[in-house]
């Protein structure tokens, strides 16, 4: 798929693009088909709508906020959130989401109700923190790997300072990342998962040396997800074990640079990308105690929730993945050095012990970070803001 679109915009003019991006994003109006008198224009992403899918939570999320725009009583439209053409945003009484629209909105004559969902940290941090990832490869490495951070080229700052109120995915680490740059209603909501396998069968089943196996479970953004600080320790310790899913083949210039320590080491377990439903998903889950992730800046990790509410695993992250379970191992510091630490506390827990806390995590997910706690969470969060802004 990647490789058609590749084709597309080598090919296509850019007017014929345009158009295919234009019906293809177009407006989705009056979604549930309501007579409500209320409308709420939802900006997010429109393919959640056309099909369903759990190769990431946000079809779940985008679905879910629907619904619950419905539930309270709005008319309800989905724009995608970079759509390219104006629209009379003047009807609309709720204006959700992010991106373009905020802005349209904010420099028009308009009484709507506002919140924004930031499904990341503020950009400010991101954009910051990501690169600053890049230049500590470059200073190891003598190269530019800035296909390999995770940059929002757009700042939209609108959204996040004019708004009646926002909601980070996340915790209060990403909650506060806003907070320091606006003075209204900011609210934590933890971030769902998708439950695919039996962890209490996965845990029963665990391997007898999963205490030295690794799960990195990642998307793109591979240097701002720390990818490169566990191929450089993991490769100089092999008696430990790193396993790697996602679909890192798209990066080819970092795995360019990388590329002996990713098929040429031993103990460094390339299983590319991996289907949540899968027997292999099972098996990698069955050989690993741990999850680690060494991200810069995360809305919740839901990547990191899905090893853990499916398998129980230990998580080894960074506070700004924006996720705690309450018995995880923090990463303290984006370095060799920070990862050597975290590891050696990792190893060092004996096995009876390795069971509680894997037992406890599971738990806490299970609960904390279900996708009916993610909706009865959400809609509490809409309708505070909503009377707030009424007072």
């Amino acid at each position: 798929m990647l490789e058609v679109k590749k084709i597309i915009k080598k090919y296509l003019p850019k007017f014929v693009i345009e158009q295919i991006k234009y019906i293809t994003n177009k407006p989705i109006i009056n979604y549930f088909k309501k007579s409500y008198k209320k409308k709420a224009l939802l900006s997010y992403i429109t393919h959640p709508f056309k099909k369903n899918s759990m190769h990431h939570t946000n079809y779940y999320e985008a679905q879910t906020w629907a619904k619950i725009l419905d539930e309270i009583g709005y008319q309800v439209d989905i724009v995608q959130y970079d759509y390219a053409k104006k629209l009379n945003i003047s009807k609309y009484d709720l204006i959700c989401g992010f991106g373009d629209v905020f802005q349209y909105y904010f420099e028009s004559e308009g009484n709507a109700k506002t919140i924004f969902y930031g499904t990341g940290m503020h950009v400010c941090h991101q954009n910051y923190a990501s690169l600053k990832r890049v230049k500590d490869v470059y200073r190891k490495q003598g190269v530019w790997l800035t296909k390999s951070a995770r940059l929002v080229e757009k700042t939209w700052t609108h959204q996040t300072s004019l708004v009646d109120g926002i909601i980070a995915l996340g915790n209060d680490v990403c909650a506060d990342s806003y907070r320091k740059y606006y003075d209204g209603l900011v609210y934590s909501l933890p971030a769902p998962f998708y439950k695919t396998q039996d962890g209490n069968s996965i845990l029963k089943n665990r391997k007898s040396d999963s205490n030295k196996n690794f799960l990195w479970f990642g998307s793109s953004g591979l240097i701002h997800k720390g990818l490169d600080l566990l191929l450089d320790y993991f490769s100089n310790n092999e008696e430990l074990t790193l396993h790697i899913c996602g679909a890192i083949a798209n990066e080819k210039d970092f795995v360019e640079v990388y590329k002996k320590e990713l098929f040429n080491t031993t103990n460094i377990i390339y299983h590319g990308f991996v289907d949540i439903e899968s027997e292999k998903f099972t098996d990698i889950l069955i050989s690993c105690s741990f999850v680690i992730f060494p991200s810069c800046s995360e809305g919740g990790a839901p990547s990191v929730l899905t090893a853990i509410g499916n398998g129980g695993l230990i998580p080894i992250i960074t506070k700004e993945t924006t996720i705690s379970t309450g018995n995880e191992i923090f990463i303290e510091t984006l370095d060799y050095n920070g990862i050597e630490n975290a590891v050696k506390k990792a190893i060092k827990i004996d096995k009876d012990e390795l069971k509680k806390l894997e037992k406890k995590n599971l738990g806490f997910v299970l609960n904390y970070h279900s996708k009916d706690n993610y909706k009865h969470n959400l809609k509490l969060l809409i309708s505070n803001i909503l009377e707030q802004r009424n007072e």
